[in-house]
């Protein structure tokens, strides 16, 4: 199973379909409240960081997020224009970490019925592969939060790798904080 996986992840797997179909565990916790509805209109909020060096390989995260939502057939979205438009509306500094509250009351705000926000941990390049420049990891904590009662319904961490640079290895923690939204026969 460990080869199989190291195959997946080797081969640019990027899918969490696929990696879940193989029970691969991951470090994620969901709500039973999530169960409830077959599916949640959700925001997508842009990416957060402790550091703004992060800022041009995050600039499509959450496209990409939203995309990988989509694929577990238990969430509609909010467009992004639309959040980006409220977002400079309302002159919100988005920049820092997003507590619950804020994330809940631009739910709110957007007629979603959750937000999921996502926060950037780290994106590095490994130096035991200085031969290859292009090479980083990165890591991610994703929420999915109900904007009626606050409550956190998913909540992850996801780690990826890629020798074609930070945007990639961003996609493939996304990838992974997703899978525990998925049952082991890689359904949703």
């Amino acid at each position: 199973m460990a080869l199989a996986a190291a195959s997946l992840l080797m081969a640019g797997c990027n899918t969490a379909r696929q990696m879940a179909s193989l029970g691969m565990p991951s470090n994620s916790a969901r709500s039973p409240v999530l169960d409830t509805k077959p599916q949640w209109r959700v925001a997508v909020l842009p990416p957060t960081s402790s550091s703004s060096s992060f800022g041009a390989a995050t600039a499509d995260l959450a496209d990409y997020a939203g995309l990988a939502l989509l694929r577990t057939d238990r969430f509609t979205l909010v467009d992004r224009s639309v959040v980006e438009e409220l977002l400079d509306e309302q002159e919100f500094s988005y920049s820092g970490a997003v507590d619950p509250s804020t994330a809940v009351r631009l739910g709110s705000m957007l007629g979603a019925e959750a937000v999921m926000t996502i926060n950037v941990n780290s994106i590095s390049h490994d130096s035991f592969w200085e031969d290859e420049p292009d090479q980083r990891d990165a890591s991610i904590m994703v929420k999915i939060i109900s904007v009626e009662t606050a409550e956190v319904l998913y909540a992850s961490t996801g780690e990826g790798s890629s020798f074609e640079g930070a945007e990639d290895a961003l996609r493939m923690a996304m990838e992974v904080s997703l899978i525990g939204l998925f049952d082991g026969n890689g359904n949703s």
